[in-house]
């Protein structure tokens, strides 16, 4: 398959290195437990076949007592008919020396593998990061709990200068609650005017380009006399809708009433930016001219005081929540304990349903709780071969697929300052709860109440019952189960996508209607690695739990891994869209996860080995538990501070101009293309412009970039200044819709020498607009076009854009049929240059405040000093980045590219 053979280097440069690193821990996983079914499938299983050739099924799996009895002093078991062949390859009875062996043996091999997996990811964080060395994000760190005297730009700067740390800029957050009312109701009146213009003409537009009117008409039907100076656009045979703005009111013309409100919010927002005070808080963010100086920045202390002026590695300007940056300490505090005790509620009620799905794997708890459903098993064996073994698996699954939604809530109330810490948070989280409620209340298949009163009278014997249970015939045929239907039945189901494209179907029918919705419901789906990583590490440790009491499962978790290697890697390509990175750090919390599950198998060993009377056998795995802990620790210690730094070394010889030995080698192995590692720069860039897949779709033509997930009203345009969007922020405009019949195929001309089969219903867009206000100071009539504002009655919505300025909002994608990736012009002769964005939204901002005095000396004559010091202000940038030195400010793009 061409998916693949795409190499880990073009992975890399495509998607990032957090899809990298994903994908790596997959093919680690594959690549183990592919060896250990080689052992299990020469050794361990021909040794289970021969010494169980004369065991039977005539005992109750399920009563632990009968088990204990059936042990012999010598720790095996007595021969009883009946046994299938599958028992008699997988039953680990006898020759426990040999599963001694094995213990270590599979051990051994996951360290090795786990340690491999940990250099390369060193290595390749290294060198991603080497490769954006000039990127903003990579010279940027986050200051927290400042003190009130450097709670402003021009001191902040010059307290790092005064170390020897060239900054760059600087931005301080500030207090933006009275402005973010503000756009909460500008944007509320937005999408209620863009809604009545979609009620009213339709979407795509039910009017035909020969039914397009020259001179609008006027509706004159409940008109004051003031209103027929001002003409308004009516739709042949279709009055314009009409609304009461009070409940005893008479009946006003709908959209103007909407277009009314709309300006008197939108007003409102651009007198706020820029007469507004918004008060600094305790974070900020610090751009410094080079990497070094950032490395060095998060490695220091600086004030004497205790967590003062705490310093950390800055996410990217898109993975910033906003919202949370003015959090007080003491409140992100309370709301951890907050949520701590909201977790351990669910922990304690979630176990209860979980519970009395373990109940399913005892035909004895079925007979004493549902009498009926053991009637039929007795009357029919197939049936309770599907009750015991299928339906608790897809049960729990299927109770299990909730828990990402309930825990990312409670993270988010946590109030953490980036997307991708909500998502390891949810991570850490996640995969707490399937180990308690998948594991561990499986290998007890007994009531919530009764686990909690036997370890609490017996906690010396935790390892005993550990493998009493584990060692229990229905709850090793569950984990087989589980370990099948999540391999083989799930995970290929995932390249459908069923979770994107039903809810999809749904927001389609019965919600989506304006142009706005449209385009952000065909915006690609963003993965969530918080809910990802959690379902592979739980396959993994349970895979190696049973490698030894249950051989067969390691051949389906290495196809489990192999499959969702294939699905993700196809996914990331092709499907998801992550429009920031965070440097490859969910795998030091795997690495975490992944030595707990090690640590669990190695206790269910020696459980089973006291259970067999194996008393020698089990204080021999205490040598082999004490030097796995001792492996983690120095393992974590050894690479711990290059999974989070970046060499200075190599940081200083790529700022000279050079690159490392080791970049050059590592691109020599795996040529990329041109265009492909171009769109991997570009995501970085200063001035980036993100480009994404969407469909082509007649209800939108995509001229707005997205708004949703984001913040709150404000246009996500891809911005790599720290500019708080609230204050700096390009804000959306009324959007109408498409003549009907007219969708972007049919917008800019083709390329020439284009073949006329080429039929992509593929658009390439982008976070930013193409033309910058920055390079063209615009008119009023420039700066609002057809339906903005509406100011120009006259206007007709559906007339083009004059073809001396056209607008060439998307551009055609070619592919690469061998590989399958998609690929950008080779040339790059239509990404224009670009200035950075942050000048770009001064100009917008200059712009806006020309338009605020232009409208406060239209509507209030009578006032001519607030207009004047409007005037003054567009001048000038208020609560905007701030740049130390403004004659030394770096061109990243050229850097970055010329890398």
């Amino acid at each position: 398959m061409p998916t693949i053979r795409i190499s880990e280097y073009t992975v890399l440069q495509i998607v990032g290195l957090d899809a990298a690193v994903l994908l790596n821990f997959y093919k680690m996983a594959f690549s183990l437990f592919s060896v250990c079914s080689l052992f299990a499938v020469v050794v361990l299983m021909p040794i289970n076949l021969k010494h169980n050739i004369d065991i039977g099924d005539g005992r109750d799996d399920d009563d632990e007592e009968t088990l204990r009895s059936l042990i012999t002093a010598n720790g095996t078991s007595p021969a009883i008919p009946g046994h299938d062949w599958l028992d008699l390859i997988n039953d680990a009875n006898s020759y426990l020396t040999m599963h001694l062996l094995f213990t270590y043996l599979f051990t051994s091999i996951t360290l090795y593998f786990i340690h491999r997996n940990y250099k390369k990811f060193v290595r390749a964080r290294q060198l991603f990061s080497l490769e954006l060395v000039h990127s903003i994000s990579a010279r940027t760190v986050m200051v927290a709990q400042l003190p009130p005297q450097l709670r402003n730009e021009r001191a902040l700067a010059e307290y790092f200068e005064a170390m020897d740390m060239s900054v760059e800029s600087v931005s301080v957050c500030r207090e933006v609650e009275s402005l973010k009312e503000l756009l909460d109701e500008r944007t509320a009146a937005l999408l209620k005017l863009e809604r009545a213009w979609v009620h009213y003409l339709g979407n795509p537009s039910h009017a035909v380009e020969a039914d397009s009117i020259e001179q609008p008409l006027i509706d004159v039907e409940n008109s004051r006399p003031e209103d027929a100076e001002r003409q308004r656009l009516v739709m042949p045979n279709r009055k314009r809708p009409t609304l009461r703005p009070h409940f005893f009111g008479s009946k006003v013309d709908a959209l103007r009433h909407l277009e009314e409100k709309f300006k008197e919010a939108d007003l409102a927002v651009l007198r706020r930016r820029l007469t507004g005070k918004f008060k600094p808080t305790h974070a900020a963010f610090v751009t410094f001219e080079k990497m070094s100086s950032a490395q060095i920045a998060v490695q220091v202390v600086y004030a004497p005081a205790p967590a003062q002026c705490r310093t950390y590695l800055a996410p990217e300007p898109r993975d910033i929540i906003w919202a949370n940056m003015t959090l007080a300490p003491g409140s992100a505090l309370a709301r951890d304990w907050l949520v701590i005790g909201a977790m351990l509620l669910l922990l304690f009620f979630w176990v209860i349903p979980v519970t009395a799905l373990a109940g399913l794997l005892s035909y004895k708890e079925i007979k004493k709780t549902w009498p009926a459903l053991a009637r039929l098993i007795d009357a029919n064996a197939q049936i309770g071969v599907i009750v015991q073994n299928s339906l608790p698996s897809v049960a729990v699954i299927t109770l299990n697929a909730c828990l990402p939604f309930l825990l990312e809530s409670l993270t988010y109330i946590q109030g953490y300052k980036a997307r991708s810490w909500i998502e390891y948070s949810l991570l850490k989280k996640y995969f707490l709860f399937l180990l308690t409620n998948v594991v561990f209340i499986f290998l007890f298949a007994s009531t919530y109440w009764q686990l909690v009163r036997d370890l609490a009278n017996s906690p010396a014997k935790i390892p005993e019952k550990l493998a009493a249970a584990l060692q229990q015939g229905n709850a090793r045929h569950f984990f087989v189960s589980y370990v099948i239907l999540q391999g083989i039945g799930l995970m290929p189901l995932q390249l459908l996508n069923l979770g994107v494209i039903i809810p999809r179907i749904i927001f389609r029918m019965f919600v989506t209607r304006t142009p706005r919705d449209f385009a952000e419901l065909n915006a690609p789906p963003m993965i969530n690695y918080g809910a990802v990583y959690p379902q592979g590490i739980l396959i993994f440790v349970i895979t190696l739990l049973y490698s030894v009491v249950q051989p067969l499962i390691v051949i389906f978790g290495a196809i489990y891994f192999g499959i969702a290697y294939v699905v993700y890697k196809y996914k990331l390509l092709f499907v998801f869209y992550k429009p920031y990175e965070s440097q490859g750090q969910a795998w030091p919390i795997t690495f975490t996860r992944l030595i707990w599950g090690i640590i669990i198998y190695l206790v269910f060993m020696s459980g089973i080995f006291i259970l067999r009377k194996s008393y020698v056998l089990s204080t021999l795995l205490i040598p082999l538990l004490g030097f796995t802990l001792l492996w983690a620790w120095y393992t974590d210690k050894k690479f711990k501070s290059l999974s989070k730094y970046v060499s200075l070394s190599s940081i200083f010889e790529v700022q000279k101009g050079a690159s490392t030995a080791e970049v050059t080698r590592l691109r020599a192995g795996h040529p990329v293309t041109w265009s492909q590692s171009y769109l991997n720069h570009r995501r970085y860039a200063q001035n980036d412009d993100t480009l994404y897949v969407a469909p082509e779709d007649e209800r939108t033509d995509y001229s707005q970039p997205p708004m949703a997930n984001w913040y709150p009203g404000v246009l996500n345009t891809g911005k790599r200044r720290y500019g708080h969007p609230a204050l700096n922020g390009v804000l959306p405009q009324p959007w109408l819709p498409l003549k009907k019949g007219q969708t972007l195929r049919n917008g800019p001309p083709a390329a020439p020498g284009a073949s006329s089969t080429d039929t992509t219903p593929a658009v390439v867009l982008t976070l930013r607009k193409r033309r910058s206000v920055a390079r063209t100071i615009p008119t009023r009539s420039q700066t609002e076009p057809v339906p903005r504002t509406m100011d120009d009655a006259t206007a007709n919505p559906w007339q083009d854009a004059p073809s001396e300025r056209p607008r060439h909002l998307t551009h055609r994608l070619s592919f690469d049929h061998a590989s399958g990736v998609i690929m950008l012009p080779e040339d790059g002769a239509w990404l224009d240059e670009e200035t950075d964005s942050d000048e770009e939204d001064s100009t917008v901002q200059n712009v806006q405040a020309l338009r605020v005095a232009e409208e406060i000396g239209q509507h209030d004559a009578e006032q001519p000093t607030e207009t004047s010091a409007l005037q003054a202000s567009s001048s000038g940038r208020r609560y905007g980045t701030y740049y130390h030195h403004p004659e030394r400010r770096k061109r990243t793009d050229s850097r970055v590219l010329s890398g």
